[in-house]
């Protein structure tokens, strides 16, 4: 397979930003992760995002044959929403710092609508294939959750860049069902290649697993530890994981962790405070802000179960790194948690799988896991997990971009 000359597009959101954060989530360590995959088979990336105040764009490597490359467009700190105005001049600065560094590839690959508008315009100039990867769809966080107001100008960029590409990726099957539901394309056109998980960092413990202890000690040491991961987006149904704390018998001795929100999230996480209180679980929600990713392996092993209450998730990094860790989900069908049951109705070897949103059963599927002390057998991790193994992902990848030149 020949070396390629790849172009990644993550314009609103830095691949080595903090997890969690108001725009930096599961994008950035899939990014980070795919991108080093790829170098390592011989490819050569370059990944461009904005760049603040340095009056100049900067290339920094981050791994060996991957480089972030920071564009300067002089707008000062923007919203992500607010950048679309700037797509051509976003290209603009693109292309002049390419010419300036004798920077020159073989495919442009978009994350994100914001990136593949900017993509779109670079393609004019490069007449270079056009992929994107959506990560989240407009459509499916309006219909699936009342708290999500996605604008119209998403909603018609995604459906007129999903005509105009020449290629979709979808990180899951019902990620792709989704997209082929919203628009017109031809099946063999949206590709299904899953993101991966480094089980290096990700595994079980080799013995007693602590948090902080600043952490532990917040938790109480008997405490059973129901893990919650996330952005503080309505769309991620955190009130769901309150309501079913509260409808659990023994939530004396439970604590629901979040992990996600920063600065930006503070009527968010004052919102989710008073759901607490007015349902009487407020002692027993605790939020850990921000967790670097390197970190996050100790809080899934101190957790007896991880909840996935999302109303919607296009892929779902949470269960593939909770049940590397050997802890159960309580997952709503969303992303690839469909595929890691197996098409089995509600229970796997992995936990237990809830089609609706009644708080009482969630909250017996909780106990239920509680009351066993049940881990992830290390054998079930491995065939859960095999498909997503970065390597192989790299490969399908690199055939897949070949086929397109």
């Amino acid at each position: 397979m020949n070396s390629l000359r790849l172009a990644f597009l993550s314009i609103h959101s830095s691949p080595v930003g903090k997890a969690g954060s108001k725009d930096t989530g599961g994008m950035s360590t899939y990014l980070r992760g795919l991108s080093a995959a790829l170098a390592r088979k011989g490819h050569r990336v370059d990944i461009f995002t904005r760049g603040l105040g340095s009056g100049k764009g900067n290339i920094e490597s981050i791994s060996p044959g991957v480089r972030i490359i920071y564009i300067d467009d002089r707008q000062g700190k923007l919203d992500k929403y607010e950048l679309y105005p700037y797509r051509e001049l976003l290209a603009s600065e693109i292309q002049k710092l390419c010419r300036l560094n004798n920077l020159e590839y073989d495919l442009i690959y978009s994350h994100y609508w914001i990136s593949g508008c900017v993509g779109r315009e670079l393609k004019k100039d490069w007449c270079l294939p056009h992929l994107i990867m959506f990560h989240t769809l407009g459509r499916a966080k309006n219909e699936s959750c009342k708290g999500e107001n996605e604008p119209p100008v998403r909603l018609s960029e995604e459906e007129r860049l999903a005509a105009e590409c020449e290629g979709v990726i979808a990180a899951a099957c019902l990620e792709k069902k989704n997209i082929l539901k919203w628009f017109k394309l031809p099946a063999e056109k949206v590709k299904v290649i899953p993101p991966g998980i480094d089980r290096s960092l990700f595994k079980p413990a080799a013995g007693v697993e602590e948090i902080s202890p600043v952490m532990r000690e917040s938790l109480g040491g008997e405490m059973k530890i129901i893990l919650a991961v996330g952005r503080l987006e309505p769309v991620k149904g955190f009130e769901l994981a309150l309501e079913t704390l509260a409808s659990m018998g023994n939530k004396e001795k439970v604590r629901l962790l979040i992990i996600g929100g920063d600065k930006s999230s503070k009527e968010r996480i004052q919102s989710l405070k008073d759901k607490a209180e007015e349902l009487g679980v407020g002692d027993c929600l605790v939020f850990a802000g921000l967790v670097n990713h390197e970190n996050m392996p100790f809080y899934y092993r101190a957790a007896s179960a991880t909840i996935i209450p999302s109303f919607y998730e296009s892929f779902g990094l949470t269960a593939l790194e909770s049940i590397a860790c050997g802890t159960p989900l309580v997952a709503a069908p969303v992303g690839v948690v469909p595929e890691l049951f197996q098409g089995q109705t509600n229970r796997s070897a992995l936990g237990i799988m809830i089609d609706g949103r009644e708080p009482s059963v969630w909250a017996g599927a909780l106990e239920e896991l509680l009351s066993q002390g049940a881990t992830v057998n290390f054998l079930d991790v491995n065939r859960a997990l095999k498909p997503f193994d970065w390597d192989l992902i790299a490969e399908n990848y690199g055939s897949y971009f070949s086929g397109l030149l």
